[in-house]
């Protein structure tokens, strides 16, 4: 399972590599985190660029979570505290699914395009085909769609790149 510690700015780094030389592989699987393209214009011309999907959030997989918590504990200057006021939480399992399914082993989000015909949004290559009832905010200028992460309209959103090659 994955959970996640947010980070104080500039620090994501440093908590990885700590991560990966003090914790067992039995504790800890994996530290990561998310990246995705995304178009950005300048010089003239669209170049593709790789960022931070979540910058301020490390991922970590783990079998249990609570002897992870405790042997995060020496690092917590390096962490903020979540909104509910813990050091780790548990990514929700609807939410850890699409972002596997998106990310793949990588956890980098490619672009992916598609086009508009009367108001429906049609994704015809990349990561979100078949996700097109999850995107709930377009823009074509910067090229990135607003995807939802759970199904049950709570609110939880990521950026992804998309770009629309077509519109009628």
């Amino acid at each position: 399972m994955w959970c996640v510690v947010k980070c104080r700015a500039g620090k994501a780094g440093e908590i990885m590599e700590l991560c990966r030389q003090s914790l067992s592989r039995e504790l800890l699987q994996e530290t990561f985190q998310f990246t995705h393209d995304r178009m950005r214009r300048y010089e003239g011309s669209w170049h593709v660029e790789c960022e931070q999907m979540f910058p301020e959030y490390v991922f970590l997989e783990t079998e249990d979570p609570a002897a992870l918590k405790k042997a995060l504990k020496p690092y917590q200057d390096l962490v903020q505290l979540l909104e509910d006021g813990t050091l780790l939480q548990r990514v929700d399992p609807e939410e850890e699914k699409l972002l596997r399914l998106l990310g793949g082993k990588e956890h980098h989000l490619n672009i992916s395009q598609g086009y508009i015909r009367d108001g429906v949004t049609y994704v015809t290559g990349g990561p979100l085909v078949g996700l097109e009832s999850r995107i709930r905010k377009i823009d074509r200028h910067k090229r990135t769609a607003q995807i939802e992460t759970t199904d049950d309209g709570l609110g939880n959103f990521f950026t992804a790149g998309l770009e629309i090659v077509s519109k009628s």
